[in-house]
């Protein structure tokens, strides 16, 4: 017979909150109020693991009424999706007060469901019995212990508390332990009599995402504790103590069992993790950093440009998901794919904290006693002080990379018919040749030779220059859970770049730069400036399109140059769509000739009365506008922040432009 337990074979620890299955009734379901009964717990025993002590117990929940806390319960607790406690829209119900009880050894309650249109789809399909699996979770304060000889230790929870209800689409394994909560994070105490005395008080640690495989399921003992054997002496203390620490042991198996989980970590280290552990054995945390230090290494990405290997977490696959599901919560309204939607659904509605801890349990990281700020930090890859990106960084990058580029060609901008656009190799000063200044063709006689031209240059030279700005994805920001970061922000970057492109090209039209000959690029000195400012009419727009056809090339050829938009600011709007507007004449002189050969653009920046006759650039070159060549467009780039905490996401816009022709623009001062 086993003696009972002691006050000296009790011990402390801080106790997570855990889980089991449980039963609903869909025949039970009441119209009158939408409910429908549940059995919560039969305090059947269960085989689980004991991530404190290394090994596996069979718990079993005692159901005698002085054993169960049912307070909580009794006062109304909430009914969850899936666990979910962090997010108010998970709540989908609650236990009607009162209807807590136990009869013949079963837990039952009543619960009540939401009315609101969020919870309708679940509610439906709990009520036609699609989703039957509940799961209960509870505290445990106090368990007694008893150990048989070839068994495996027995858990009676003798003091117990059910704290919430959840529907689960898939029920949780009786044998798992989801541990909600640490000991920083609200862990209560709970006393384990019976047990192998330890003086200090411990914590008990978070197992990882998937527990270790079970072994052949062992008879479960009767529910009533046997006597605990006799306490054996204490010995005497050692003098070099070894720390309470030690006492969680890492064992091959389970070293073996977690370097499996992940391409990243493998065989070849889980044998130098187990050699290490030999010569000097870890304790769970100890374990869980090393397992953390190699993750960042393996997967250590400056750029997130450059592609991330093979993870955990598919690399490519699930960065696209969260892209598009964080995407999609800030703006439902952006189009994507129908795989990318499909993708994204077992994302949607998580906060930025949720997508955090999913993103470290699935690569294996352990979230045991993060808080907050430290949790946000590995999730962006700064664990440990490691300046890398991870995957779940990539994705937020590129969501708001995706965001920027998408605002940037949205963007409306009126200049692109005017200009000769190109791309350049580098910064370098760049000399730019006319098309009205090519050489002349010669006569060549039977049996002559051609003769050389010369190119000359229009003397004018222009370079690119850098724009730019920085978005910060910070621990802060997470935490938050700023949905500008995909919304506005990086929206209005991409209206920024997009405007910046309009200041250029138009700051060098009404800006009237002087050219490489030392006169302005409207001036009598070249012909393309009105003598005195007057209305769009057809005298002033014939006298216009007269100037330009009358220009000649260096070589004092003429060319062809022909206007082919009407250009205005607001000011003048109305006046120019009435000029281009046709109108059925009586007389020959009231024709407009220019209605059908002119198209109008009007451009804000032109605040003025004056007005401009521009040629098609593909005739003639008007204004050269370039970008870097293999960036057209704003670039994005990101890389993990050393003067923020955070992951740091740069637009850049490297361009340029000049004034290459005057003969193909002509100016009027307006009136």
């Amino acid at each position: 017979m086993n003696a009972p337990a002691s006050a000296a074979q009790a011990r402390a620890v801080t106790a997570p909150m855990m889980t089991r299955a449980a039963d609903v009734r869909p025949s039970s379901y009441r119209e009158e109020d939408n409910s429908i009964e549940v059995c919560w717990s039969v305090g059947a025993a269960g085989l689980r693991f004991d991530w404190y002590d290394g090994g596996y117990y069979v718990e079993e929940l005692s159901m005698e009424p002085g054993a169960v806390r049912l307070d909580r319960l009794n006062a109304g607790a909430s009914v969850l999706d899936s666990h979910s406690s962090y997010r108010l829209a998970s709540v989908i119900g609650s236990i009607v007060p009162g209807s807590v009880r136990i009869e013949n050894g079963q837990g039952l309650a009543r619960v009540r469901f939401a009315t609101t249109p969020d919870v309708a789809d679940v509610v439906a399909k709990i009520k036609e019995g699609h989703i039957r699996s509940l799961s209960v979770g509870y505290n445990v304060y106090e368990f007694v212990r008893t150990e048989r000889e070839g068994q495996h230790p027995h858990m009676l929870a003798t003091d117990w508390e059910p704290v919430e209800v959840s529907f689960v689409s898939v029920p949780f394994d009786p044998d798992a332990q989801v541990r909600a909560r640490n000991a920083e994070q609200g862990g209560h105490p709970c006393t384990i009599r019976g047990a192998t005395a330890h003086s200090e008080e411990v914590t008990m640690t978070e197992p990882t995402s998937t527990p270790a495989p079970a072994p052949a399921p062992t008879t479960a003992p009767s529910p009533a504790p046997a006597p605990a054997p006799a306490p054996t002496p204490e010995p005497a203390p050692s003098t070099t103590p070894e720390p309470a620490q030690r006492a969680l042991a890492v064992t091959a198996r389970t070293i073996r069992e977690r370097c499996a989980r992940s391409t990243d970590l493998g065989n070849d280290f889980a044998l130098e993790l187990i050699e290490r552990n030999e010569e000097n054995p870890m304790t769970e945390v100890e374990f869980e950093r090393a397992i953390s230090d190699r993750l960042l290494d393996r997967r250590q990405q400056p750029h997130i440009d450059v592609r991330a290997g093979a993870s955990g977490t598919e690399s490519e696959g699930y960065r696209r998901a969260i892209e598009t599901a964080v995407i999609l919560r800030a703006d439902p309204s952006v189009q994507f794919d129908a795989a990318d939607i499909s993708a994204a659904r077992e994302f949607a509605g998580m906060s930025l904290m949720e997508l955090s801890r999913d993103y470290l349990q699935r690569t294996g990281i352990s979230t045991v006693g993060m808080g907050r700020l430290e949790l946000a930090g590995a999730a962006l890859g700064m664990r440990y002080g490691a300046m890398t990106t991870s995957d779940f960084a990539n994705a937020l990058s590129s969501a708001a990379a995706k965001r920027v580029r998408d605002s940037y060609q949205a963007a409306p901008q009126t200049f692109g018919a005017i200009v000769s656009r190109g791309t350049l190799p580098d910064f370098k000063d760049t000399n730019i040749i006319g098309l009205g200044d090519a050489p002349s063709l010669l006569l060549v006689r039977e049996n002559a030779e051609f003769t050389y031209g010369a190119m000359s240059d229009t003397g004018m030279t222009y370079r690119l220059q850098t724009y730019g700005r920085i978005i910060a994805i910070t621990r802060q920001a997470l935490i938050n859970d700023d949905k500008r970061l995909f919304s506005r922000i990086p929206t209005q970057f991409g209206f920024k770049a997009r405007d910046l492109e309009s200041d250029l090209v138009w700051g060098l039209i009404i800006s009237n730069p002087v050219m490489a000959d030392g006169n302005a690029l409207f001036s009598v000195a070249h012909g393309n400036l009105a003598a005195a400012g007057g209305a769009i009419s057809v005298t002033t727009v014939a006298a216009g399109r007269l100037a330009m056809s009358q220009q000649k090339s260096a070589e004092g050829g003429f060319i062809t140059v022909r206007p082919a938009y009407l250009v205005v600011g607001p000011a003048k709007e109305t006046e120019a769509e009435q000029f281009l507007t046709a109108v059925a004449a009586t007389q020959n002189t009231n024709v407009n000739p220019f209605v059908g050969k002119l198209q109008l653009i009007v451009e804000p920046r032109i605040t003025d009365n004056s007005w401009y006759l521009i040629a098609d650039p593909a005739s003639i070159d008007t204004i050269e506008f370039s970008h870097l060549e293999g960036q057209e467009g704003v670039y994005i780039e990101t890389q993990a922040g050393f003067d923020v905490d955070g992951v740091k996401t740069k637009a850049r816009l490297d361009v340029g432009g000049a004034p290459i022709d005057w003969r193909g623009m002509y100016k009027n001062p307006g009136n």
